[in-house]
């Protein structure tokens, strides 16, 4: 499970534009092509001239606005007389972030695309916003997830480790965590390569996320190949026991470690904590004991 995160300035124009936009004669009568619209159930068409090169685009707004304004009879007057002119040509394979730059330079509202020397879709202000969408989406992502692995970040598991400390305490209830690392992982960094770890991490991540059942449960990277897990209204021993899943989960992925000297493949050790906070505690002090359980199962030797 790799992180499919859209990056903002990867978003091409062929994955927002409006494909298939229909085309009219130059030609046509106002009354002509705004039936044909209506058939066709489109707000916009391209226009075009005998040699079939595209030279404008006619929307729903420019029936509205032009049509009425300057008193053309929608019978005797022919399309090219309200159509936005002249129009752009860009690829698809064009960034939305270059496209925006053209449009506004160019003072057009419409960039035709094309691909291969085909007319594949057009562009116009309304697909940016499926585009911003995106953008904002990506920002938001970015501050609470994990650039690599997708799970959360370290920033959003202090977030959620002071709103479940909080409603644990309010409602009398256990609130466990459990610290994983990956053993030896420097070693299998030096042996394998950092893309190599890279993808045993996303692995693990993977792993982890899918053992854990309950909506409320969360795992995020707490930093380099160490890993946390939340876990509200849960007891020391289902903490336990899940966390021994956990564990043989990574173990099962037999991602092959010749320098894990007590395995053939990468394991990890963990360390499992577990209170009902009160006033007189805080989760610092339950960070530090399952940093503490941590310690003392790689003093037992790993790999539990």
């Amino acid at each position: 499970m790799k992180y499919k995160n859209k990056i903002i300035s990867d978003g091409k124009v062929r994955e927002y534009m409006t494909p298939a936009v229909p085309s009219v004669d130059e030609g046509s009568s106002l009354k002509e092509v705004a039936k044909f619209m209506s058939s066709n159930h489109t707000p916009v068409v391209l226009v075009e001239n005998k040699a079939h090169e595209c030279v404008g685009v006619v929307t729903e707004a420019d029936f509205t606005r032009k049509v009425v304004a300057k008193g053309h009879s929608v019978d005797t007057a022919t399309i090219d007389s309200i159509m936005s002119s002249p129009v752009k040509t860009i690829e698809g394979s064009t960034l939305m972030a270059a496209a925006n730059k053209t449009m506004r330079r160019s003072g057009t509202h419409h960039l035709v695309v094309k691909e291969n020397g085909e007319l594949v879709g057009l562009l116009s202000p309304i697909n940016f916003l499926s585009y911003y969408e995106n953008v904002e989406k990506h920002l938001s992502d970015l501050a609470i997830n994990d650039g690599l692995t997708g799970i959360h970040n370290r920033r959003y598991f202090d977030e959620i480790l002071n709103v479940e400390w909080k409603r644990a305490m309010r409602e009398k209830t256990s609130l466990s965590l459990i610290m994983l690392d990956i053993d030896y992982f420097k070693k299998y960094n030096d042996t394998y390569g950092h893309q190599a770890g890279d993808e045993c991490l996303i692995k693990i991540a993977a792993s982890i996320s899918e053992t854990l059942r309950r909506p409320a449960d969360l795992v995020a990277r707490y930093g380099g190949e160490e890993f946390v897990i939340v876990l509200p209204g849960i007891a020391l021993e289902e903490a336990v026991n899940l966390s021994e899943k956990i564990r043989s989960e990574i173990e099962t992925l037999k991602i092959e470690h010749k320098l894990n000297s007590i395995s053939p493949f990468v394991t990890a050790s963990l360390g499992i904590a577990s209170i009902v906070p009160s006033s007189n505690s805080s989760y610092e002090e339950l960070l530090q004991r399952a940093d503490k359980a941590l310690y003392n199962a790689k003093l037992r030797g790993r790999n539990c």
